[in-house]
């Protein structure tokens, strides 16, 4: 909530540009983003106890991430699809805060996922339209794209509402306790307070930037048991910075091919495609960290 403050006061005092929030929510990406997915190898070792499946992860690991790659070069709007797919899973399962065991549970948190990522979109769709457009290369019309958000937009939020009021009366089936409901129904209207104040990038910013990336290493940290400490969180840090360098350097050289080529306007495209390529495989080992826990 004080990044959300921070971010608030910066988009008050300063009202920055698309193309500096762009640049502002690339920087918390890859500060923040790529670490808590750079953690994925020791995962997994910490579930199976071993290192001796090290080369054999690392080699589906790889492969994953050239498959999807392969995706977004040969069918972009599949892999888009895609995309928006794992991603309302994996942050629709960081934010839940009730029992993941059944199938039912495992579904109502995708669809709170996939109904708070349209949220986002279609609230300020004319911000994001140019960026999927050229993702998709797509031939549809811009004009056609805003209606149909601003037609799908008010039911994002019906949606929530009542997925949250079908929560609230079998509270004893999809939570612990019954204050987690409530915990997680206050989680979600200052998310969406916050969403609705604030322009698209700078929204993004914050959740996939700050909430969701501390939260994912939050949770690392209690499955690795590793104190709460500044010299706990220190460690974790130290666990994720060499594949850490290695993204940021790859990202790094993409952006300075971007840079020389002929139309350097695509930048945010390709270092956009290239976080969603590692996103697919950082999913299938993230769901085993949570499965293991429950």
């Amino acid at each position: 909530m004080l990044f959300a403050f921070f971010l608030y006061l910066i988009e008050l005092l300063l009202s920055p540009a698309s193309n500096t929030q762009i640049s502002f929510l690339i920087i918390i990406l890859i500060l923040f983003g790529v670490p808590h997915g750079a953690l994925d190898l020791y995962i997994d070792q910490h579930l199976h106890k071993t290192d001796t499946k090290q080369n054999i992860f690392l080699l589906k690991y790889l492969a994953n991430i050239v498959l999807y790659a392969a995706i977004w070069y040969f069918f972009p709007v599949l892999a888009l699809i895609i995309f928006i797919a794992i991603t309302a899973f994996h942050f629709g399962e960081i934010d839940w805060m009730g029992k993941t065991s059944t199938l039912q549970h495992k579904s109502v948190y995708t669809l709170l996922g996939f109904a708070w990522i349209l949220f986002l979109l279609t609230k300020n769709v004319n911000f994001a339209l140019d960026i999927f457009l050229t993702m998709g290369r797509s031939a549809i019309k811009k004009d056609f794209l805003v209606e149909l958000a601003n037609r799908i937009y008010p039911y994002t939020l019906l949606t929530i509402g009542v997925l949250h009021l079908m929560l609230f009366i079998f509270k004893k089936y999809f939570f612990q306790k019954e204050a987690n409901f409530y915990y997680s129904l206050l989680q979600t209207i200052l998310l969406i307070c916050f969403v609705l104040f604030m322009p698209l990038w700078i929204s993004f910013t914050f959740y996939f930037g700050f909430w969701h990336s501390l939260l994912s290493f939050d949770k690392i940290r209690i499955s690795f048991n590793i104190p709460n400490s500044f010299n706990g969180w220190k460690g974790l840090l130290f666990k994720a910075a060499p594949f850490s360098i290695m993204a940021w350097f790859g990202f790094a050289y993409i952006t300075f091919l971007t840079l020389n080529s002929k139309d350097s306007s695509g930048i945010f495209t390709l270092l956009f495609i290239s976080l969603s390529v590692l996103a697919l495989p950082h999913l299938q080992v993230f769901t085993k960290l949570k499965l293991k826990e429950q």
